[in-house]
């Protein structure tokens, strides 16, 4: 029995509200899966109540046992939550401490996933990871240079091997550049060219990155709940890396607006932003999705020429409502 083609199976879904865990439910319930959705926020808890969706309000931490009887009742288990940084500025100690505390909830969850029953567990982690790719295109199997979060990220993400040496059944996900009418896209890209403030980018040749529109990022990961290799990674990223600074001229077209970019050397960048989020456009990552398209995956958005009108038509539908 496979877990996406069919309907009726139960899912556990742990950052259900945040940008990308928000589109994954949706997926989720659009496919006809029952959904047990995680979110530490008793505010968002009834906004996510639906027939096909119980909501637990409650912490992934070894002190809050609410979520685990019902996790243990999941056909597969995706994790996307990870300690709250959006929003602020990131300084090394901050990283620090989320790099710390994403230990300690991954650690709870997979101490309390019975084996036995839950077929597939796909771990969210990040291309930050990778780092500095150069210029060549690179798969799974380039060796990481970890850039940005990526040195954060690494204690957790190579950990994974131990645990599905003990049976767990983990597909590690890693999303390229997210973008949608949402979080980084909205607030560094979407706003300022709407008000007319500049785009900020890192001074020097231009860095290619790997985006991916996030509904199709959602896809992805819910297609891996019954189509990825346990052991195994997969980039989730379209198929055209591009210029960093290219997602924001398309959205300035889009928009109808004549874009402000302005580059900064990386200690302005660093002063304005923190040195993480600094470091994270400061690299090559041009990633290949041939290991996710090889296993039956298609694209809405092949590329972000496609993907950047969607979403900033969105972002704008979206801004209506909040004003009315």
């Amino acid at each position: 029995m496979t877990l996406a083609s069919e309907k009726g199976q139960r899912l556990f879904l742990t950052g259900a509200t945040g940008f990308i865990g928000a589109y994954v439910l949706r997926a989720a319930i659009a496919a006809g899966h029952d959904v047990d959705a995680l979110t530490r926020s008793k505010s968002n808890a009834g906004v996510l109540a639906s027939e096909r969706v119980k909501v637990i309000t409650g912490d992934l931490s070894a002190k809050d046992a609410r979520w685990r009887e019902t996790m243990r009742k999941a056909d597969a288990v995706i994790h996307l939550a990870q300690p709250q940084t959006f929003g602020r500025r990131v300084t090394k100690e901050r990283a620090r401490q989320y790099c710390l505390r994403r230990l300690e909830m991954d650690r709870a969850l997979f101490e309390a996933i019975d084996p036995a029953k839950t077929r597939r567990i796909v771990y969210v982690a990040g291309t930050s990871y990778y780092g500095d790719c150069g210029p060549e295109i690179c798969n799974e199997t380039a060796v990481p240079h970890p850039r940005g979060w990526g040195p954060y990220l690494a204690p957790a993400i190579e950990s994974l091997p131990e645990y599905v040496a003990r049976g767990l059944p983990i597909v590690a996900a890693f999303p390229g550049w997210v973008y949608g009418p949402g979080s980084w896209f909205a607030q560094y890209v979407l706003e300022p060219l709407r008000e007319g403030r500049p785009v900020y980018g890192l001074r020097g040749p231009a860095r290619y990155t790997s985006p991916i529109h996030v509904e199709d990022c959602a896809r992805a990961i819910l297609h891996l709940t019954d189509s990825g290799e346990i052991g195994s990674r997969y980039f989730i990223v379209d198929d055209a890396p591009v210029p960093g600074e290219r997602l924001a001229e398309i959205a300035a077209k889009a928009l109808g607006v004549t874009g402000r970019g302005r580059k900064l050397p990386f200690v302005l960048l660093q002063l304005l932003s923190g040195h993480v989020i600094a470091d994270s456009v400061a690299y090559e990552n041009r990633l290949s999705n041939h290991r996710l398209k090889a296993t039956g995956f298609s694209f809405a958005f092949p590329s972000c020429e496609q993907g950047v009108p969607n979403a900033v038509q969105q972002w704008l539908i979206n801004q209506l409502d909040r004003d009315r």
